[in-house]
């Protein structure tokens, strides 16, 4: 046991040891940056749960959101009780700690002209991955659409078997049909793919792609929109828009990989100003 082990070298080595998945440490690295600028070169057992609240405020006062700085503590402590499990820590200085609980903040997903605008001037792995969240909402990330293979669609029968996230799902994929208008779409990509073998639906010059942020934000502000729109909204986009148009809730509930329909009233659907219309318009008038 490292008794003056500082938070600096017990983060080095729990994205090092233990977090190893490239996207998740980058994103770790990243989000543990400010906390390791607070605490400089502190021992981590002299940690105090003042050191939270004083890092808190910092971020406050520059500008960062409630549910951002939240998740840079936690995973501090995280880290923390990461070197208390592996012996490099005696115990976690901040353990009880609690932390405010931020806002939930529903972002719309994006319209159907804005997708449109996204998808003309995105590069071309970002528009595949606009057209099939469009049409079908799968998890936008390595879970699932970034698995996709040629060999799990079927161009002839118009099907597509999309890898299934690991959460719950009680097989490894399932079966979503091809809306008539992308099949030629998709037909095309395979034509392009197949003169350089790459064996991956979404992919950037013939590699697997593991994450679009970057691209993805490029087209954003290309399409001249300002708001916040994140790839993983394509998968909210789907359900609101087939909703909206009637669709049934048990299928389109499949084609998500849910097995609880439920889940996308709760989670998914985004009542738009129509629908609101539709609902208080729905009962008789008091009239004259």
């Amino acid at each position: 046991m490292a008794k003056g082990i500082t938070v600096r070298e017990l983060a080095d080595a729990y994205f090092t040891v233990h977090c190893t998945h490239p996207v998740t440490q980058k994103s770790g690295r990243y989000h543990i940056r400010p906390v390791l600028r607070l605490v400089r070169g502190w021992q981590a057992r002299r940690l105090k749960p003042q050191h939270i609240s004083e890092f808190m405020e910092g971020q406050r006062q520059l500008g960062v959101s409630l549910a951002t700085a939240v998740l840079r503590a936690k995973l501090l402590l995280t880290i923390l009780r990461w070197g208390v499990g592996t012996g490099r820590l005696a115990s976690n200085p901040l353990e009880g700690v609690r932390f405010p609980r931020p806002r939930a903040r529903r972002v719309m997903p994006p319209t159907l002209a804005e997708a449109r605008r996204m998808r003309d001037v995105a590069a071309y792995h970002v528009a595949r991955v606009i057209t099939l969240g469009m049409m079908a909402g799968p998890r936008i990330g390595p879970s699932e659409l970034f698995k996709l293979r040629w060999e799990d669609v079927d161009l002839d029968a118009g099907i597509i078997r999309m890898p299934n996230a690991r959460k719950g799902a009680r097989a490894e994929s399932r079966l979503i049909p091809v809306r008539d208008d992308v099949l030629p779409e998709l037909r095309r990509w395979w034509e392009e793919d197949a003169k350089i073998d790459c064996p991956w639906v979404i992919h950037w010059q013939g590699k697997k792609v593991m994450c679009i942020g970057h691209a993805w934000h490029a087209a954003r502000k290309a399409a001249g929109i300002s708001r916040v729109i994140t790839p993983y909204s394509l998968r909210h986009a789907f359900p609101t828009s087939a909703l909206e148009y009637d669709a049934d809730i048990k299928a389109v509930a499949e084609i998500m990989g849910h097995s609880d329909p439920s889940m996308l009233l709760k989670t998914y659907q985004h009542i738009k100003w129509k629908q609101l219309k539709k609902a208080i318009s729905a009962g008789p008038g008091l009239g004259k």
